[in-house]
């Protein structure tokens, strides 16, 4: 197990508790590039985790992510029902999902048809 705190030689040195600092962040930085390549991987093979927001009044579907994984859409989804509520919509339906949107505002009733046809499954299963 890692240390956190420098012995009193490396407090000495002086040296090595910057070297730490240094370590830790180029840990970061290639964590954080190897979450933004898995990401990247997963929206062009479609895997990628979207979160998808259907309002009417405007009648839009919203596209949010991508997300590599279905629990880190669902927890970034919140801020982006504050951030749509601003503009006042009628919120129909939230969906988190694997796909490849090919735009991520649609302003049409495509989005309405989709629900449209989930309820009518729902209502005759």
């Amino acid at each position: 197990m890692l240390n956190a705190q420098p012995s009193k030689e490396h407090l000495q040195a002086g040296s090595s508790v910057p070297n730490l600092k240094l370590l830790q962040a180029i840990i970061n930085k290639f964590l954080e590039n190897t979450e933004e390549f898995f990401t990247s991987y997963l929206e062009k093979t479609g895997k990628a985790w979207w979160v998808e927001i259907v309002t009417k009044k405007p009648d839009c579907t919203y596209y949010f992510g991508p997300f590599a994984s279905h629990r880190e859409a669902q927890v970034s989804q919140l801020g982006y029902i504050e951030d749509l509520e601003r503009e006042r919509p009628q919120l129909i339906a939230i969906e988190i999902k694997q796909c490849q949107p090919k735009e991520l505002t649609i302003f049409d009733d495509e989005g309405r048809e989709k629900i449209d046809r989930k309820m009518s499954r729902s209502i005759s299963a």
